[in-house]
């Protein structure tokens, strides 16, 4: 992507890449399914604070319910 543009993009792409080496350690979990749901919670957490800390238009699951 542009170094000047698309800083949304850039956000969801780094939600991603952080949630894919947690969903991999949930392969090997004991309990998969609760590790991914909290690993999934855990990263939009995380993306929606980077959300609410610029000053452009919020993802839309954001603004539905704060934290997941």
């Amino acid at each position: 992507l542009p170094e000047t543009a698309f800083a949304h993009l850039r956000r969801q792409a780094a939600a991603l890449d952080a949630l894919r080496p947690r969903l991999n350690d949930c392969c090997r979990h004991h309990s998969p399914l609760p590790c991914a749901r909290r690993a999934w919670t855990d990263v939009l957490d995380g993306f929606c604070t980077d959300e609410f800390g610029v000053k452009t238009r919020q993802f839309h699951c954001c603004r539905r319910h704060g934290p997941a």
